[in-house]
């Protein structure tokens, strides 16, 4: 008897230790609210204050984040644009730059500490027209202690050995010592003429390097007024530009009117020849489009659901436009 109590007893301490642990967690009573502008624009250095409270008290050493969601090929997620502690006041102030035209769901997201569930909170900042976000050009990678002398010394240094072979392959040649190594039948004037012809090709392959330089458009660019200069674009080092966004957002390149030069250039720019090829006939991983391409209906079903584990394209990413244009351009190489 005392023994099947005993194991009852050990059971019932076991269950509720399940229990205990298993228990939901209720969420945290800390609130947030938001200062942030209603308005900004694009390069704009943007002020975003998270306001924290709890029981009507400053939470103080709180760290948030500002997040926002976006599209990129299909697949929809959070992209972390700041993060902060918050003061004494419970205020965390974070900072960012516009880069966008326009700004989908932004959120200040509780980090820690503690482990308790907080809500975060949401909202929005408006994009108003007419900003450009610049962006400052750099030179390349620096190289400590090797500057512009020292690069013009060891060029110096190349075209003065290459002269220096030049000059002895002549000498070379007049002593008639190449003549007498290869064959006695051979005179001092074949000698000569060897060490010359050597002597020839070594300095016009010194010319030709040196004309290839200057012609260079890197170098062209260098060496000649930039005023005069159109063979390139020219671009200024630590110059401000207007920063154009990522491939995918510039569409000017398929605006020609014509559906299938547009189409052909949007299957490029949204990925679409990485897997079916430029053409559309397939590659190693994407299927035959000109083949399977069916009606345009089911070809808009295919690209938003992304079937054979090809991404899938919201409307937000992709409009039906675009798409009706990719479409056309397949529909003109069946």
């Amino acid at each position: 008897m005392t023994s099947r109590l005993s194991r009852w007893f050990v059971r019932l301490s076991v269950l509720l230790l399940v229990m205990l642990s298993a228990s939901p967690a209720f969420a945290s009573s800390i609130g947030i609210s938001v200062g942030a502008p209603e308005t900004v624009t694009v390069g704009q250095q943007v002020e975003v204050k998270a306001i924290l409270v709890e029981d009507g008290q400053p939470v103080v050493g709180a760290e948030v984040a500002l997040t926002y969601q976006t599209t990129f090929g299909g697949r929809s997620g959070s992209v972390e644009l700041a993060t902060a502690t918050t003061d004494e006041s419970g205020v965390a102030l974070m900072v960012y730059e516009q880069r966008a035209a326009h700004n989908d769901e932004l959120q200040i997201v509780y980090l820690g500490p503690g482990t308790d569930p907080v809500d975060s909170y949401s909202f929005s900042i408006a994009v108003a027209e007419g900003g450009a976000q610049l962006y400052q050009s750099e030179s390349g990678v620096e190289i400590p202690f090797v500057n512009g002398t020292l690069v013009i010394l060891v060029i110096s240094l190349v075209w003065f050995l290459i002269a220096l072979a030049a000059i002895r392959l002549v000498q070379v040649g007049k002593a008639g010592k190449v003549g007498k190594l290869v064959s006695d039948d051979v005179g001092e004037e074949g000698s000569m003429w060897i060490g010359v012809a050597l002597a020839s090709a070594a300095i016009f392959t010194a010319l030709g390097m040196v004309i290839v330089f200057v012609r260079a458009p890197v170098s062209n660019t260098d060496l000649t007024d930039p005023a005069v200069y159109d063979r390139t674009p020219i671009g200024y080092i630590d110059a401000t530009y207007p920063y154009e966004g990522f491939g995918l957002a510039d569409t000017s390149s398929a605006q020609t009117g014509d559906p299938v030069v547009d189409g052909k250039a949007l299957s490029l720019q949204y990925g679409c020849a990485a897997c079916h090829a430029p053409t559309g006939l397939g590659g190693v991983v994407g299927v035959d489009l000109i083949e399977e391409v069916g009606s345009f209906n089911s070809f808009v079903e295919d690209v938003r659901e992304g079937p054979k584990g090809m991404p899938a394209y919201s409307e937000s990413s992709l409009s039906d436009a675009d798409l009706q244009k990719i479409y056309d351009f397949l529909k003109a190489r069946e």
